[in-house]
């Protein structure tokens, strides 16, 4: 990390000639245990040092965070330092509990509550966010929907690819994924997934591809 910030600041410093305030947000309540916030090392009569902030979410007090309400913080606030003797699944249970009680919009709570089911996911099982955190709570999220239609997409393209090149037999297929790739309308690639079976040579698919 400290190699990474040397380069950071110093291409920073070099092209804009300004301040530059480095701060390093460790997630994993395990990261950073050992990160001394900088390194300074000399040869000769020279010397360079460089700083910069470690942040720990884990050390960070969670439950003060919660009484904030402030939206932009709470999707983080699974990862800080629950309250004394606080079982984890409790405390994600408190956060979300919180979400639920910010006064915002449906979307935004939904945004939120997608983002707790995302950072929270560093930590916590798979299988205990999807009980705790009901899907349809979250399809109103923008960033839900988006990774939700790029995921279908490029599921439908893969499909797309393997079921020509088992009824094809051929690589030439693989010349094909350009061009599916480019396609951005999700039900135009569903037709073209569907139409598959139904085409009696590779020229005629790819006749119909570039309709």
């Amino acid at each position: 990390m400290w190699a990474r910030n040397a380069q950071y600041q110093g291409y920073l410093v070099g092209k804009y000639q300004m301040p530059v305030y480095s701060n390093v947000i460790y997630f994993h309540p395990n990261a950073g245990r050992n990160d001394p916030g900088g390194y300074t090392y000399s040869w000769d009569d020279y010397e360079h040092t460089n700083r910069y902030k470690v942040i720990r979410l884990i050390e960070i007090d969670g439950q003060a965070i919660l009484e904030t309400q402030a939206p932009g913080i709470l999707p983080f606030t699974p990862l800080m330092k629950p309250p004394t003797g606080m079982a984890p699944e409790r405390w994600l249970q408190e956060c979300i509990d919180a979400t639920h009680a910010v006064p915002v919009d449906q979307r935004t709570q939904a945004d939120l509550l997608y983002g707790i089911y995302l950072f929270g996911g560093i930590v916590y099982a798979s299988a205990l966010l999807d009980q705790l955190i009901q899907e349809r709570l979250m399809q109103e999220s923008k960033t839900y929907q988006y990774l939700r239609e790029k995921f279908i997409r490029e599921a439908t393209i893969e499909n797309t690819l393997a079921l020509l090149k088992r009824r094809f037999h051929t690589e030439e297929v693989s010349a094909l994924t350009p061009a599916l790739q480019n396609i951005n309308d999700l039900e135009r690639l569903q037709q073209l997934l569907v139409a598959v079976p139904e085409m009696q040579s590779l020229e005629a698919f790819e006749q119909m591809l570039h309709e």
